[in-house]
């Protein structure tokens, strides 16, 4: 009875694989649409490693119940100097030789912003909404403000102010010194948004930046007063989820023009002065765009990347060979783009045509952030170890 079982049980195994087998021959077992893209791992590599910093995660992690706090960024990269989250503590990294030239003690690890560097001083937002300034040279705290919400995005720092935008779209505009608010300006928010806020830019005295309706601002950065603002799509639905339009996605500035994109929605293009609609195709992202030789460059929400024509919002180019993997943010560097994935592998394409020119596989898991300055690349990954590659 015992070896009748055993007969059964290898039968109906067997059947299954065969059954399986034929269906796959008949095409019934469809491949399924969202798992990532296979990789033809046949271009050759473009990076060489310079230096490393490693960090290990213990097996065993006794943090596991308590709150889980991720920032957007972990570093920023500024005059040669990475500047470095690490828990409670600012890293500055020599970005040329990967050596570590100072420790700055901060006043949390809850840090949910990430780091922004520029004038002399640097900044971070923690879970309560406080706003932490400190000065670049000797790591000082200049002053802290609370504020009514998160902050999720990058902030702007100017040479006298610095403008920062709240997850519930209050943007505000505060003494680069002092941290006193000169002017804040509050969005009409939707009863229902994705997680993200698009971090504002200032072209010609104007703070430009979308909010969670889906609309685009051009805000005087002096004082605060609004000069225009616009939908930067047309709803698509009736219900609350197709309702989503969220703007996360950077604008971007071109002469007089400003370009935005938002999710769910379109990439628009505007006059800058009067906030007239030049164009706007259908596109949905909340990455930010770039601009290289007349062409705007998108990673849409299906993860294809999008070489549109700048002049009239024609598609120019599309690649489909990266999808669902995960990418990181879209880097521009001498007519060539840059992208980190899931799987550790750092990707060049052209940015003219879209064709891939590299490929190379890192030791680094999950790529977080990458970033080029100075005929080098830096990666990031989930854990926080960072690599400092050669571009060959």
């Amino acid at each position: 009875m015992k070896n009748f079982y055993i007969l059964a049980l290898i039968f109906i195994l067997s059947s299954c694989q065969t059954l399986s087998s034929i269906q796959e021959t008949l095409g019934f077992v469809q491949e399924d649409p969202n798992a990532p893209v296979k990789l033809d791992e046949s271009y050759e590599s473009f990076l060489d490693v310079s230096w490393q910093k490693k960090i290990e995660r213990p097996l065993l992690d006794l943090n596991f119940f308590e709150e889980n706090i991720e920032s957007n960024t972990f570093f920023d990269l500024n005059a040669g100097t990475i500047y470095n989250l690490n828990s409670k503590q600012l890293e500055l990294i020599d970005a040329d030789t990967g050596q570590l030239s100072k420790v700055f003690e901060l006043e949390t690890d809850k840090i949910i912003s990430g780091v922004s560097v520029g004038y002399n001083s640097f900044f971070y937002v923690d879970t309560d909404g406080i706003v932490y300034a400190h000065d670049a040279n000797s790591g000082v705290l200049k002053w802290t403000k609370e504020l009514e919400d998160v902050v999720l995005s990058k902030i702007l720092i100017t040479s006298t102010q610095v403008f920062l935008q709240t997850s519930s779209d209050i943007l505000y505009g505060m003494d680069l010194q002092t941290g006193e608010t000169k002017w804040q300006k509050q969005a009409q928010a939707p009863l229902l948004s994705i997680r993200g806020t698009a971090s504002p830019i200032i072209y010609e005295g104007l703070i430009f930046t979308s909010f969670s309706n889906g609309r685009l601002a051009a805000v005087r950065a002096v004082d605060g007063i609004q000069l225009w603002e616009k939908p930067i799509s047309r709803l698509k639905g009736s219900t609350e989820l197709e309702k989503l339009m969220d703007g996360d996605s950077n604008a971007i500035t071109i002469n007089e023009e400003v370009f935005v994109a938002n999710y769910n929605g379109s990439l628009t293009r505007f006059n800058i002065r009067s906030g007239d609609k030049v164009f706007s195709v259908d596109h949905s992202t909340s990455k930010p765009i770039i601009f290289n030789n007349g062409k705007i460059l998108s990673i849409n929400t299906d993860e294809e990347i999008i070489g549109f024509n700048a002049s009239n919002g024609t598609e120019a180019w599309r690649s489909q060979k990266f999808k669902n993997r995960d990418l990181t943010n879209l880097i521009l560097n001498d007519d060539k783009i840059y992208f980190g994935d899931f799987e550790g592998y750092i990707h060049e394409l052209d940015a003219d045509t879209g064709m891939i020119t590299g490929l190379t596989k890192t030791n680094l898991k999950s790529i977080s952030q990458v970033s080029v300055f100075s005929n080098k690349l830096f990666a990031q990954d989930i854990d926080g170890s960072i690599v400092g590659f050669n571009l060959k």
